[in-house]
């Protein structure tokens, strides 16, 4: 089974900002949240417009994440995101939640009731995106290490390149 990335995007807007996602579109990426905490929703649409329209349907709108496996049973999406599974990149003192153990437990018995695919969120960057294939993650969602990166399509492609090893 594969394993997925979505980016979020950066929560403020900055000059190059679609350059750089379509070029990260070009070079792999698959998902892409709509994330823009400041933004009405009104500028939001005029935001993912904004993009070459062949990107359009792998531009997503952000829906939140759960920040326990009690508020995860409470998700009806098809995609689901659990956080922090590490200590976040992007956001100072929010420190992962549980311990790996704690993570496969839960995990294993969420899926006893859900179909839906599970993401992890916070924290996920090159050096610790293989273990969460293992740990029964479908996948994961980036925002710090990429966005805190000086050279953000790198990056995204070195966390790309990771899932395919």
């Amino acid at each position: 089974m594969p394993f997925d990335i979505a980016l979020i995007s950066s929560p403020e807007n900055f000059a190059g900002e679609h350059e750089i996602i379509e070029q990260m579109f070009e070079r792999g990426l698959k998902m892409l949240y709509a994330r823009k905490p400041q933004m009405p929703d009104s500028l939001l649409e005029r935001w993912i417009i904004g993009f070459d329209i062949k990107w359009h349907n792998y531009i997503l709108p952000w829906q939140g994440s759960a920040h326990s496996f009690e508020e995860l049973e409470k998700t009806s999406t098809d995609i689901c995101f659990l956080s922090p599974v590490f200590d976040s990149i992007s956001k100072f003192g929010y420190k992962a939640k549980y311990n790996r153990q704690e993570l496969k437990n839960g995990i294993d018995a969420w899926r006893k009731n859900h179909s839906q695919k599970l993401f992890a969120l916070g924290g996920v960057d090159a050096e610790n995106i293989a273990e969460l294939a293992s740990l029964g993650f479908d996948g994961a969602a980036v925002l710090g290490t990429v966005w805190h990166n000086p050279d953000p399509v790198e990056a995204l492609l070195e966390i790309l390149n990771r899932c395919l090893d």
